[in-house]
C-alpha cells in the first residue's frame, strides 16, 4: 500500500475535561471508521499524561484523508471541543508515509 497516509493528532485536554474528550473522540471515530479510506482510526490517552491524547491513524490515500477532514463529523468534533473548552491550543496534526 504504496499510497497509504498516516496521521497523529495530539491534543493536550483541559485538565476535568479529559471524559468529555474521550466520549466526542468515541462519536468521531465511530463515524470516521465507516468513511470509505479509513484503514484505522484510534484514539489513544498517553498512560503517564493522561490529559494528552493522539488520534492514531492510517488511510489509503491522501485523497480519503483530505476528504475525511472535510467530513461533517470532523467538524462537529471540533466544534465540541472548542465550545466545550476540551483542548488546550487545538490539535498538533502530523501526516506521515512509511519508509520501511
Amino acid at each position: 500500500m504504496a499510497d497509504a497516509v498516516y496521521v497523529t493528532a495530539t491534543f493536550k485536554v483541559t485538565p476535568g475535561k479529559e471524559a468529555d474528550f474521550i466520549e466526542a473522540g468515541k462519536v468521531v471515530c465511530e463515524a470516521t471508521r465507516k468513511e470509505e479510506g479509513c484503514i484505522y482510526y484510534d484514539l489513544v490517552q498517553d498512560q503517564e499524561d493522561g490529559s494528552c491524547f493522539q488520534m492514531v491513524e492510517k488511510w489509503t490515500s491522501a485523497a480519503a484523508l483530505d476528504a475525511h477532514g472535510k467530513s461533517d463529523h470532523v467538524g462537529a468534533f471540533g466544534k465540541a471541543c472548542t465550545e466545550g473548552g476540551m483542548w488546550v491550543g487545538g490539535p498538533v496534526i502530523q501526516r506521515l508515509t512509511q519508509r520501511a
